[in-house]
């Protein structure tokens, strides 16, 4: 019987892992939105300069 309770928190473990790492995905969504986004907005600042001149 105990090799099913060693199982079970094995699988609670992995569980455990896999939202982390769901969570720690979305993050790095989030964070790569907005680099993406202020990457976008400098070029943009950018171009505009350069037409002015």
């Amino acid at each position: 019987m105990p090799s099913k309770r060693i199982d079970s928190l094995k699988s609670k473990g992995i569980q455990d892992l896999l939202k982390k790492e769901k969570e720690l995905h979305k993050e790095i969504r989030k964070d790569y939105k907005k680099i993406s986004e202020k990457i976008n907005l400098d070029f943009d600042q950018m171009q505009k300069s350069k037409t002015r001149q």
